[in-house]
């Protein structure tokens, strides 16, 4: 071999062994700092709804009328928030599209609702008339000019921005004060008339400008909501993100979290429930009673759910589980893919009956778990992370196959920047019901205005079928919280009536035991039954609010003599799909007050009734005078008296 070619031959092999070198630090480097290959998840959009159920209320959208790609989240359609108001405080509720509207039958409805995707439905002006002189109530969201005709001021002034509430009717002073220091810009819009409309009463302005109000036609009556109350609640509820969608970080950290679209901070009263109620309770229910089906299982004041957070711990963050199994306490442990528990961990899972949900991981530059090696002989500079749907699969995997798999919670708060993006991965994966919506740690409350689950609404207006359930309380390590906590118990049992759910680290508390910590956590449940609240996870919750809205109720009113008075009977005829399910009904109605509730009355001359007395719990909602009213399961005839 020549010295030349001795040389290339020598210069070969020390390329090749530096180069072997380097390929194997180079795979030492990243079997250590793996680079993390993202699997994307499906995505599911929302998706239109029709409900028919035996109710008092109908709601009317118009589905040709949502704008299926807005490029402004104030060009979103809103329409379907209505059924989060209705489901949220009434439970059944019947859904329609705008072309079954004039083949429907109108007199099996106490109350229509007509939304702001139904406002150019000119051609309904007869039948609504018609419905409207047999006595009905119709509520108009922003109507266009010929819906107006009928009974709404003439909104000659067009579409504005609205900024304060300035007058609500009838709310305490704490309340109005809520409303009040609201900054409505970015939340809604009012619609401007050239004038008050004649012998119409007023119930709220914004800006000085009459938003809802009242009048009678015929022996019916128009409620007209001259705002965009569907975007108010959407926004308040679900998040303001900016106006392309997009999330902005607000709470000083490298990444987005669900914090980042609360509205308010520190937010002592629920603003969304607010709203609502007042519109339920303070408006409607002066011209016709509004029944509804009680929110919390056998009467209770509200409810309280306790979520825990697993961190990776696996068996030895059941130590929460085990204890509440001693006092029938139940609670939601979130835990991360792939589970760290042992066939005995799952044992006591099952024994406790503790409901397990994924705590998913959505951000792939994060240290997480849902991760899986790809490569040979154990060499992996290469990871995968696992999208929702095979985090769910691999969890389902360790579990028995009858144990339910239906609640979720983001790792960390993390949240997906564009608006809706988490929302249609978890439709995707067949989640029913999250958690990952939360208050900021340094301000606990109703950071998104409500303690009540809600379906999120997709940017084309559809709905999700999940129920998102904010946490209240993301963290309960002090006494200091627990002290808080208890002031939002007692205004919750004294007339807020809500879900209050909490977030414990059990799994870090495995790491770190404080003593405070377990103090902390065994008076939240003390304290939650002091104050008469139904202590569940969110599966439990989620069973018993799907029976709500699933159940039949339906009232007529007809006036009669008893006990040789001239009464109003108001007749409530109820499915309960469930026990431990109540009505509540007004505790006057008009100038006559509540007497007594009797079951399947049956009058065998004019002044003799043979039939139950039911026991009653007068109950206050928002300063709103109700009775609640036990139903067995199954049908159920009742007769509510007011004299």
């Amino acid at each position: 071999m020549s010295r030349r070619s001795q040389l290339i031959h020598d210069r070969r092999i020390r390329f090749f062994l530096w180069g072997s070198l380097l390929l194997l630090a180079a795979l030492a480097y990243f079997c250590v700092h793996p680079i993390i290959w993202k699997n994307e998840s499906r995505r599911m959009p929302g998706a239109q709804i029709s409900l028919e159920t035996a109710s008092d209320f109908l709601i009317v959208v118009d589905y040709d009328a949502f704008n299926l790609q807005p490029d402004n989240f104030m060009k979103m359609s809103f329409s379907l928030a209505w059924l989060n108001t209705i489901q949220q405080e009434v439970g059944p509720v019947s859904v329609i599209d705008s072309h079954e509207f004039q083949d429907i039958e109108l007199k099996s409805y106490r109350t229509v609702v007509l939304t702001a995707s139904t406002a150019e439905q000119g051609s309904w002006v007869p039948k609504i008339r018609s419905y409207l002189e047999r006595g009905g109530t119709v509520i108009m969201e922003m109507p266009g000019r010929d819906l107006r005709s009928i009974a709404s001021a003439d909104g000659k002034g067009g579409i504005r921005t609205a900024q304060t509430v300035t007058f609500a009717s009838g709310l305490s002073e704490s309340e109005m004060q809520a409303l009040s220091e609201l900054h409505l810009s970015n939340l809604t819009q009012i619609v401007g008339s050239a004038g008050p409309l004649e012998d119409a009463h007023t119930w709220m302005t914004i800006d000085g400008v009459p938003v809802i109000y009242s009048k009678n036609y015929a022996t019916g009556r128009v409620i007209t909501v001259d705002f965009n109350f569907g975007m108010l609640i959407t926004a308040l509820q679900q998040g303001r993100p900016l106006d392309d969608f997009e999330i902005r970080n607000q709470r000083d950290s490298s990444r987005i979290e669900t914090s980042d679209l609360a509205v308010l901070d520190d937010a002592k009263l629920p603003v969304a429930d607010i709203f609502e109620r007042f519109l339920l309770y303070g408006v409607l229910n002066e011209f016709t009673p509004v029944v509804t089906m009680w929110p919390f299982f056998d009467g209770m004041d509200g409810t309280l759910i306790v979520t825990q957070r697993e961190a990776g711990q696996g068996d030895s963050s059941l130590w929460m589980a085990q204890y509440e199994a001693s006092f029938h306490a139940t609670s939601t442990l979130f835990i991360l893919a792939p589970p760290a528990f042992s066939d005995e961990g799952l044992d006591v899972i099952y024994e406790t009956h503790t409901e397990l949900g994924l705590m998913f991981d959505v951000d792939s530059g994060l240290r997480q778990r849902a991760l899986e090696p790809v490569g040979i002989f154990k060499i992996s500079p290469v990871w995968r992370q696992l999208n929702v749907e095979e985090q769910i699969e691999m969890i389902k995997a360790r579990l028995d196959e009858k144990t339910p798999f239906v609640s979720s919670q983001s790792n960390l708060g993390m949240w997906h920047s564009y608006y809706t993006q988490s929302f249609k991965m978890l439709a995707a994966a067949g989640i029913k019901a999250d958690a990952s919506y939360r208050a900021p740690y340094d301000g606990a409350g109703y950071s998104f205005a409500t303690g009540m689950p809600f379906m999120p609404v997709d940017t084309n207006g559809l709905l999700f079928n999940i129920l998102e359930f904010p946490i209240t309380f993301p963290e309960m390590k002090t006494q200091e919280q627990a002290a808080e906590l208890e002031a939002y118990l007692e205004a919750s049992e004294n007339g807020l009536h809500e879900l209050l759910a909490v977030s414990i680290e059990a799994g870090e508390f495995a790491r770190k035991p404080v003593a405070e910590t377990f103090l902390t956590w065994q008076s939240v449940y003390r304290m939650a039954t002091q104050h008469k609240h139904w202590v569940t996870n969110i599966l439990s919750y989620f069973r018993f609010s799907r029976a709500r809205f699933t159940a039949e109720l339906k009232t007529r009113i007809s006036d009669n003599q008893f006990n040789h008075k001239k009464v109003q009977i108001l007749r409530i005829e109820t499915l309960a799909p469930e026990t431990g399910m109540n009505v509540s009904v007004p505790g006057k109605f008009g100038e006559r007050a509540f007497s007594e509730a009797r079951r399947g009355v049956q009058r065998v001359r004019e002044d003799a009734v043979l039939a139950d007395s039911i026991t009653t719990k007068p109950v206050s909602v928002m300063g709103y005078d109700r009775i609640l009213v036990p139903l067995n399961k199954g049908f159920n005839a009742i007769d509510i008296i007011y004299e």
